[in-house]
């Protein structure tokens, strides 16, 4: 979970220091997490549901990523009288992090101006692969033209969702339609 920087070092203090079986008068369980029992102070307790209800709307759960894709096979023989006028592409993608492994995992695409969807996709977050908590890769299919996702100016945004939660931040990307291959 992303907490302040004074919360971790609260956190990590009272981990070193707390009890885990029973809490002296004064205290109360953390519960941090279903079956979590460290004793702390209750104003601690509050501050991690806080923390825990805040938790979707600090992740930076979203990367822009490019997908190579290799240009189709051609059918000539021994190269002798054709051309083709194809080549290798590259797609946006969107790989997220800091995911339940096993939740639903959706993504949306939206026009800044207009709330207009442009996109959206599904995925399974699954453990272990290029990054921490579960994790998910997915291809848009919209061919990086004209600067694609990374270049400004910014006109559209990505969120991302775990399951039915409330949506991530938004991370503003320059979002452009190519013509064809």
């Amino acid at each position: 979970m992303c907490v302040t920087p004074a919360d971790r070092d609260r956190t990590a203090r009272e981990n070193a220091t707390g009890v885990w079986h029973a809490c002296t008068q004064g205290f109360v369980w953390r519960e941090a997490y279903s079956g979590h029992y460290r004793c702390v102070v209750p104003g601690s307790r509050s501050a991690n549901r806080v923390d825990n209800a805040n938790a979707p709307y600090r992740l930076a759960w979203i990367i822009m990523t490019r997908w190579h894709h290799d240009a189709p096979p051609t059918n000539c023989q021994d190269g002798v009288g054709c051309s083709t006028n194809q080549s290798d592409y590259y797609t946006a993608g969107v790989r997220g992090y800091y995911l339940t492994p096993g939740a639903q995992v959706t993504v949306q695409i939206m026009k800044a101006d207009t709330q207009q969807k442009l996109w959206s996709g599904h995925a399974t977050a699954r453990a272990g692969g290029k990054g921490p908590g579960g994790n998910y890769d997915l291809d848009t299919g919209n061919l990086l033209c004209q600067g694609g996702t990374f270049a400004q100016p910014y006109n559209a945004y990505v969120q991302v969702r775990e399951n039915d939660d409330p949506w991530s931040p938004r991370v503003p990307i320059s979002y452009h339609k190519c013509n064809n291959l």
